[in-house]
């Protein structure tokens, strides 16, 4: 039977790889062989936290029921009665009234 490594195992592990990569007397492709073993060894205790597509799963939350009719007042819908900037120009002040 089988057991699966704990995360303490799994850390000395990696620690044994990392350190034996650092030894310059042997080869370079070994010691990147090290290190892609214990990049390995890594991602493969690392949970999944994204949902599929990238995004964060969200639990849904329930509406509550509505009483009544819904009114909605809007007030000012529409284009303004001046424009505040002429065609491609810069924005003019508003022009005083009087003098």
């Amino acid at each position: 039977m089988a057991t699966t490594p704990t995360a303490a195992d799994v850390a000395a592990k990696v620690a044994k790889l990392r350190a034996a990569a650092k030894d310059t007397s042997i080869p370079q492709d070994v010691r990147n062989q090290y290190l892609d073993k214990a990049n390995a060894l890594e991602q493969s205790t690392y949970k999944p936290t994204m949902a599929k597509g990238g995004s964060v799963a969200k639990p849904m939350a329930k509406k509550p029921a509505s009483k009544g009719a819904a009114v909605a007042i809007v007030i000012g819908v529409g284009k303004p009665k001046k424009p505040m900037m002429a065609k491609g120009g810069v924005a003019k002040a508003p022009a005083k009234k009087g003098c």
